[in-house]
């Protein structure tokens, strides 16, 4: 992850397909740097019949409910991957997964 630059603001293609999240924020949409509490995993329609299958292995990796994590950066420009740490551990997210995510900020 040597080619972090800062949160470019984007807009959402998937938007039109995800729940509104009460008192809460999509992880796809945080600054770096900021500290949140996942609230819930949501389905996102990018992923097809394979969606409950991604849910499930961002679980097993520590993506649930109530786990805080830092969003360390984005890719180039803002876009691909999402660095996120959780539990001591880094990730890199693709936008998609970040929107599987709704959080709760500090």
């Amino acid at each position: 992850m040597t080619a972090i630059a800062a949160h470019i603001p984007h807009s959402h293609t998937l938007a039109a397909a995800q729940p509104q999240v009460m008192d809460g924020h999509w992880l796809a949409d945080c600054a770096k740097g900021q500290w949140v509490t996942i609230a819930d995993m949501h389905a996102n329609s990018a992923f097809g019949v394979q969606d409950a299958a991604v849910s499930q292995r961002m679980k097993e990796l520590g993506f649930l409910p109530g786990a805080q994590l830092k969003v360390i950066g984005y890719g180039l420009f803002g876009c691909d991957p999402l660095a996120v740490q959780i539990n001591g551990t880094k990730f890199a997210l693709r936008r998609a997964e970040a929107q599987k995510i709704s959080v709760h900020t500090r």
